[in-house]
C-alpha cells in the first residue's frame, strides 16, 4: 500500500509510532528525573559548589557514622539518646514514626501477603489489600489489612475479622502495582513466580 498517496493513513501511522515512542520513553525519563531531583536534594544538604561532591561527602559521612555506631558507640548510648529524643513533644512523635517505619522495612514486615477484603459481610464487593498483622489488637479476633488507594501512594489501615479476607496467589509487588494503577496494569506473575494465565 502506498502511504504517500493517502496522507491520512500516513499521518495515523506516524502518530501511532510517535505514541509508542512516548510510552517507551516516559518511564525512563521519569525515573531519571526522580533520581536527578533526589541527587540534587542530597547535594544541597552539604553545599560545596561542585555537583555531586555534597552527595559523596554525605554518603562517606553516613558510612563512617554506621561504622562508629557499630564499633565505638555502644547500643546502650544510642538507646539512651533515642529515648531522650522520643520524649520531646511532637519531635519525638515524628522521630518514632520514621524510625519504626524504617525498622519495619528492614525486617520481614512488608507488603508481601496480598488479600481480598470483603468489608461488608452481605456485599460481594471486594477490595485488594495486604495482610500486615495477624493479631494486632488482642484479645479481639481481628487482623490488620493495609488498603492502598488507586492512583496514589497513600492508603488506610483497617481491622477486619479473619474470615472476611482471602489470601490470593499473587506477588506483593504485582498486587501493589495493580492497585496503584487503578487496575490498568494487569498482574503478570503469581506468588510462586509462574506467569499468570
Amino acid at each position: 500500500m502506498n502511504f504517500l498517496s493517502r496522507p491520512k493513513l500516513l499521518f495515523a501511522l506516524l502518530f501511532r509510532y510517535f505514541l509508542r515512542g512516548v510510552f517507551l520513553f516516559l518511564p525512563a525519563l521519569a525515573t531519571l528525573y526522580i533520581l536527578w531531583v533526589l541527587l540534587r536534594w542530597l547535594d544541597n544538604i552539604i553545599p560545596t559548589g561542585f555537583p555531586g561532591l555534597g552527595s559523596l561527602i554525605l554518603i562517606v559521612g553516613l558510612t563512617l557514622l554506621g561504622y562508629l555506631s557499630t564499633h565505638w558507640i555502644g547500643p546502650s548510648l544510642i538507646n539512651f539518646i533515642e529515648n531522650r529524643i522520643r520524649k520531646i513533644p511532637f519531635i519525638g512523635f515524628i522521630y518514632s514514626s520514621i524510625r519504626d517505619l524504617i525498622e519495619n522495612s528492614r525486617r520481614s514486615v512488608r507488603f508481601d501477603r496480598p488479600v481480598l477484603v470483603r468489608l461488608h459481610p452481605q456485599s460481594e464487593t471486594y477490595q485488594l489489600g495486604f495482610l500486615t498483622h495477624e493479631n494486632p489488637l488482642p484479645p479481639l479476633p481481628l487482623v490488620a489489612v493495609y488498603l492502598p488507594y488507586a492512583l496514589s501512594f497513600m492508603g488506610q489501615l483497617v481491622f477486619v475479622p479473619r474470615d472476611q479476607i482471602q489470601e490470593i496467589p499473587m506477588k506483593g509487588a504485582e498486587a501493589l502495582r495493580f492497585v496503584i494503577s487503578g487496575g490498568l496494569v494487569t498482574p503478570t506473575e503469581s506468588a510462586d513466580g509462574k506467569a499468570g494465565s
